[in-house]
């Protein structure tokens, strides 16, 4: 029942994420306005963990793809549609803001986690809408 409402919970997320910037769960209460924000037609898809794969509690590499947009250090206000860099959150924490295509979890406790990451723009702002996706895991 736990794993249902964890799966639920991740793709209501996902579903949610596509819109226009509004507060979601596990997202910080201040969270940055995507109005007048640029766009991006970037597709990202985390390619591995699968949903509620069983992963390490030592942690997991996230492998994401991403078409339509490369990768880019973080830094620049210059934005571009097509440019930009991958932030990672496992439960809510933020794990890093300038991963690339494969970023570690790090250590993960026992039990069901959801991992999120987001193609932000160069200055870690969020497209708008935001390109996002999330897999809920079980850590053992």
């Amino acid at each position: 029942m736990k794993r249902m409402a964890l799966v639920l919970a991740a793709l209501a997320l996902s579903a949610a994420a596509c819109g226009s910037g509004t507060v979601k769960p596990n997202q910080s209460p201040t969270p940055t306005p995507t109005s007048g924000r640029p766009s991006s037609t970037a597709v990202l898809k985390i390619v591995s963990p699968t949903p509620l794969e069983k992963v390490p509690t030592s942690g997991v590499l996230v492998k994401i793809s991403l078409t339509g947009a490369h990768v880019v250090p973080s830094g620049s206000t210059n934005l571009k549609p097509d440019e930009g860099h991958i932030h990672l959150k496992v439960d809510g924490r933020v794990i890093t803001l300038t991963g690339g295509l494969e970023v570690s979890t790090g250590p993960l406790t026992k039990g069901q986690h959801l991992i999120q990451v987001e193609f932000a723009a160069s200055d870690h702002g969020p497209f708008n809408p935001r390109v996002t996706q999330s897999v809920a895991v079980d850590a053992e």
